[in-house]
């Protein structure tokens, strides 16, 4: 989730008082297609897409957004954005596996977009669509592990969701439209059923194809890597291919007056800005540290855990962990940009099981943000850490534990600052060394696996020869700062 400028966010938390294994997706094959022209999705070919499998599951903090009878490997997402009208329009194409027994099969996808035209296997069906769902019949009863193509028509005038939030920097999420028609998409814990049907959940982690249209002299930036542009008739499109799962709420979209920026990364990796010409003399210097930020956290925890790595400047002051492509404020700072970088190990790679477990993401990014204001930026840790402990009773206090936060409070303070001290409290407890041995560990063990709290613990006496987890449990389910 956003990261924040540290004496900014502890300042106003102080004035404002403010168990499944884990699932991993090791075998990484390719995908072989990539999003063709506007209004066409790729034909996807079901064997190449295995990277995409995952063990979906219900959310226990948001029970009302995903289906755990269905995981989708694949996106092909085909859009046209308007900006004289405000409206998107094109076509989704998922493939489709079945977790369990079905006979339909119920996405996310939200009011106002509109279905025009449902296909199953390219066999026209007649779906409904109550509220925010699209229940699309299967056409017949699909077996445990069956698999089908589902391709929906659509447009609309997508609207962001009124998140359950209490911070001031995030109360919408979802597709949002600026005054000057630009787009941008933050969707955590959800929000990805604004712009495209889905299945909105981090448990269920997909391989995507997205195809942006957009009028020219304008952009649509994503996640992954851009395969290249083509225009037409006053069009042009971007074909961005992702190759590596990615949870819905991480697909990063982006359309505005962009202009491209390259640089290198960490033995080669590529790396890309989108800045608006008018933000560059402001925002391109923070955005410039990038490669040196990757080197640092690769010194930290390990290579990089994906094939590029780029970040494009949104209008307003928060930010994004969007996958390889991180989603940031024109106007933020270094440490925020660390921050969300920070967060493609921990959180992107390395990704949540369901909500109840933000803290893992959220509380390893803040520890690396500490790490690197106190390595590069010449900060005081020892101050940094007293503060947090000066505002994590209110905290826990306003927002809940952290392990078991208020659900209409999603990514308050708790989920940062008390997750960091618990990691300060296991590094007092079995030493530096084995402390940063321990970080580049769990990220470098565990690509691509969906982690919770029992997979922590039970790593972590492993690990350490050492059984941490009534330690754990104690930052995490205590309502008051443990001692």
């Amino acid at each position: 989730m956003p990261g924040r400028r540290w004496a900014a966010a502890l300042a106003a938390v102080a004035l404002t008082a403010a168990a499944c294994q884990g699932a991993s997706r090791s075998d990484r094959a390719p995908s072989r297609s990539s999003a063709s022209a506007p209004g066409v999705a790729p034909a996807p070919a079901a064997p190449s897409y295995r990277a995409g499998r995952s063990q979906p599951v219900a959310d226990p903090v948001y029970p009302g957004f995903g289906n755990p009878a269905l995981d989708v490997l694949h996106y092909g997402l085909a859009l046209r954005w308007e900006p004289s009208r405000h409206r998107l329009s094109g076509t989704a194409t998922l493939t489709v596996w079945a977790a369990r027994e079905v006979d339909q099969l119920r996405l996310d996808f939200a009011r106002p977009l509109q279905a025009d035209k449902v296909t199953v296997d390219g066999k026209a069906v007649t779906a409904t669509h109550p509220g925010h769902d699209l229940i699309i019949p299967a056409g017949r009863r699909l077996a445990k592990d069956a698999h089908v193509v589902v391709a929906v028509r659509y447009h609309g005038q997508p609207r962001p969701l009124v998140g359950p939030l209490v911070r001031k920097d995030a109360k919408q999420i979802g597709f949002t439209t600026l005054p000057d028609s630009s787009v941008y998409a933050i969707q955590e814990p959800y929000g990805a059923l604004t712009w495209y049907p889905v299945n909105d959940h981090p448990s269920d982690e997909a391989l995507y194809d997205i195809a942006l249209t957009v009028p020219r002299g304008w952009a649509g930036v994503s996640s992954g890597v851009l395969r290249g542009t083509s225009a037409s008739g006053g069009k042009v499109t971007y074909r961005w291919h992702a190759a590596d799962p990615t949870a819905s709420y991480l697909v990063a979209l982006g359309i505005d007056r962009y202009r491209k920026h390259t640089a290198t990364g960490p033995h080669g990796i590529p790396v890309t800005y989108w800045i608006r010409p008018q933000d560059s003399r402001r925002t391109l210097p923070v955005l410039r540290k990038t490669p040196s930020m990757l080197a640092w956290l690769e010194k930290r925890f390990g290579r990089y855990p994906f094939d590029s790595a780029g970040v494009f400047a949104i209008q307003p002051d928060t930010g994004m962990e969007t996958q390889t492509m991180v989603t940031l404020g024109r106007n933020v700072p270094e440490e925020d940009l660390l921050h969300e970088l920070a967060h493609q190990w921990f959180g992107n790679s390395v990704g949540p099981r369901s909500w109840r477990e933000i803290w893992l993401n959220e509380g390893f990014a803040t520890y690396a943000q500490l790490l690197y204001e106190t390595d590069v930026l010449g900060r005081s840790q020892e101050r940094t850490l007293a503060l947090w402990r000066q505002v994590d009773g209110r905290l826990r206090r306003e927002h809940g534990p952290p392990g078991r936060y208020k659900r209409d409070h999603f990514a308050s303070g708790n989920v940062y600052f008390p997750p960091a001290l618990l990691l300060h409290e296991i590094r007092g407890t079995i030493g530096d060394r084995g402390f940063f041995a321990l970080l580049r560990a769990w990220v470098q063990q565990h690509r691509n696996v969906e982690a919770d709290r029992r997979l922590f613990t039970s790593w972590l006496e492993r690990h350490t020869g050492r059984d941490l987890a009534p330690l754990v449990d104690r930052w995490l389910d205590s309502p008051t700062t443990p001692d």
